[in-house]
């Protein structure tokens, strides 16, 4: 399900996190209102403050932030006195300043990933439309292959290939050389291997020049596979 509230859309993920966030806050404001002053309980505001990175609102965590600190200075004014007035205010504004800062941080994590999945949207859509078959690989298994990939290996779905290993899709010979250059290339080395014969299905053989290359995926270093026909075996 998706809510779209102005200008952004919301799925139910979004809006369940949103649902914490406030039943949270509900139960932090109430317990700081019947609690002595003198007693911390604001900074448990944390949590729900925390919970903004789930949020795709770029200025959900300022929001929040916000939120916090109008329920801190109307708590001031209805919790029970135990300390100082003064001593109670400075310890708020310290605090507002520690959760603005922890929003700005919060902010800046998300603006990072954000501009991580736009980047690999654009990948995806680069890939799609290659000439040459590319394939993410990492841990052992292919992830994604373009359509390209899907027939230089002679299937019909990416279902046929994902999760397989590509060393197990070349010549017999061949194979420990491929596993060994994946694993180079892991380690951030771009390599060029040359005549390498692909094990189709159909058993009409193909060779390939191999390019490979460390990429980041889903947030963690893969293998980007290029491979160009070099003529049928």
């Amino acid at each position: 399900m998706t809510v779209s509230i102005g200008s952004f859309r919301w799925d139910s993920q979004t809006l369940r996190t949103v649902a914490r966030i406030f039943v949270l806050t509900v139960i932090i404001f109430y317990i700081d209102i019947i609690t002595p002053l003198g007693l911390a309980v604001w900074v448990l505001y944390l949590i729900p403050l925390f919970l903004t990175l789930y949020i795709r609102w770029k200025y959900a965590p300022f929001a929040a932030a916000g939120v916090f600190i109008l329920l801190m200075g109307t708590s001031f004014f209805l919790s029970p006195s135990d300390t100082p007035p003064l001593f109670a205010v400075l310890n708020r504004v310290f605090f507002s300043l520690v959760l603005f800062v922890t929003a700005l941080f919060i902010w800046r994590f998300g603006q990072n990933v954000e501009e991580l999945r736009l980047s690999e949207e654009r990948y995806r859509y680069l890939t799609e439309s290659s000439p040459d078959a590319k394939i993410v690989y990492s841990d052992g298994k292919i992830l994604f292959t373009n359509p390209v990939g899907l027939r230089m290996f002679d299937v019909r779905s990416q279902d046929e290939l994902i999760g397989k290993d590509i060393a197990d899709l070349v010549d017999g010979s061949q194979k420990d050389l491929v596993s060994g250059k994946l694993k180079q290339a892991a380690m951030g080395v771009r390599i060029q291997v040359p005549g390498i014969r692909l094990a189709r299905p159909d058993g009409h053989g193909v060779t390939v020049e191999m390019v490979l290359g460390g990429i980041i995926w889903d947030g963690k270093m893969a293998v980007q596979v290029i491979l160009r026909s070099a003529g049928n075996g």
